[in-house]
């Protein structure tokens, strides 16, 4: 009776490890855990991004990242430097932050993207 109350609570403690997980960009790479709690990333337009000399000015309209949503009526725009970007596994532009819309992490494509 042990052995099968011990072999429950391992698989209950196995799936519960798995919520904590990161989750998945659209192009199936996950997001290191460290960017996100499973919704705080999204993919970005690239239109949301200007280069600056000093880094990347990204501007999110509300509703436009699940972490700004429309509610919120006002852009959010960060300044984030060049060290801060990370390259981006798909090529593609990619943000993590969270609800108070303070940076977690950011994915830039490399080269010329």
């Amino acid at each position: 009776m042990r052995v099968l109350a011990s072999i429950t609570i391992a698989i209950m403690l196995a799936a519960g490890a798995s919520v904590t997980r990161a989750h998945q960009a659209p192009q199936g790479w996950e997001y290191p855990f460290a960017c996100c709690s499973g919704a705080d990333c999204a993919q970005i337009d690239p239109r949301e991004v200007k280069l600056g000399k000093t880094g990347f000015v990204v501007t999110i309209a509300p509703g436009r990242h699940p972490m700004w949503p429309k509610e919120r009526r006002e852009p959010l725009i960060l300044q984030i430097p060049h060290d801060k970007a990370r390259l981006s596994p798909d090529g593609l532009w990619h943000l993590c932050i969270n609800d108070a819309g303070e940076l977690l992490c950011f994915f830039a494509p490399g080269g010329d993207s």
